[in-house]
């Protein structure tokens, strides 16, 4: 391969990608990053506002966006994000589902709204979301998931079982996934997930002061990730770099699951 080849690896013209909890944090830089790379991006959460300040800023890079407020807790929500994204852009070829909840009840007092609430934005929804977008990624050449874990799906996580469960949960829907649709389409679908650590975003600060310096020095490298260190690996597994990857977990965690 010569340096041309090497640099279209990540190239990704003419690509179009939905990236859910898109306003803040690792979606925010996984979205801009894909702008950057070519990639026409509909920009989605909860937040109407946050979510035009997004596109707004990926506009003014030159790239192409769109925002589409969903809520993936909300079932019918996966089927309009996707059918706004092919209708502005005409198909679907990567999704990223990065939308979480981070509900803490320590177990003794997990109630039954606190499963659904948690379980409906961390599982159902990406599993929901790929389904509607299904009959798209099966007509694109570059097909590719990704779905955002944790690094809590590898480790004890006492007082947030219920968040941990649900990504180990959508680790399993990856392989299956993985496993499902690589024979569909011309190119088969591709689906990896990515375990962040760490990493410096309101979710991880909402936590408190203590908790955020336990969960820096629990890693090798004594810090927190800034979201823009989820970049690479996330442009690695939905473009051409990775083509023969699938049913993978990328562990960009600072080395706290080593550590433990």
């Amino acid at each position: 391969m010569d340096r041309t080849e090497i640099a279209a690896l990540h190239d990704l013209t003419g690509r179009v990608a939905i990236v859910t909890g898109g306003s803040r944090g690792i979606g925010r830089a996984v979205a801009e990053a894909l702008a950057a790379q070519g990639a026409r991006v509909v920009v989605a959460s909860r937040r109407a506002d946050a979510c035009a300040e997004v596109v707004a800023a990926i506009r003014g890079a030159g790239g192409e966006a769109l925002a589409v407020p969903a809520h993936l807790g909300e079932s019918e929500d996966a089927e309009r994000l996707a059918a706004a994204t092919v209708e502005a852009f005409g198909g679907i070829d990567i999704v990223v589902n990065n939308a979480a909840n981070a509900l803490a009840e320590p177990l003794g007092g997990i109630t039954v709204a606190g499963f659904d609430k948690s379980f409906a934005v961390n599982v159902r929804g990406p599993v929901l979301l790929v389904q509607a977008c299904l009959p798209h990624l099966e007509a694109s050449g570059h097909a590719a998931v990704v779905n955002v874990v944790s690094a809590g799906a590898f480790l004890p996580s006492p007082g947030r079982s219920l968040y941990a469960a649900g990504k180990t949960a959508l680790l399993s829907f990856t392989r299956s996934m993985a496993a499902e649709l690589a024979g569909r389409g011309p190119g088969g679908i591709r689906v990896n997930a990515l375990a962040p650590g760490p990493v410096d975003t309101d979710m991880v600060r909402n936590t408190g002061e203590a908790a955020v310096a336990g969960m820096a020095r629990a890693t090798f490298m004594g810090r927190l990730a800034s979201p823009d260190e989820m970049v690479g690996a996330v442009l690695f597994m939905v473009s051409d770099a990775s083509s023969f990857m699938t049913g993978q977990c990328l562990m960009v965690d600072g080395g706290l699951v080593p550590a433990r």
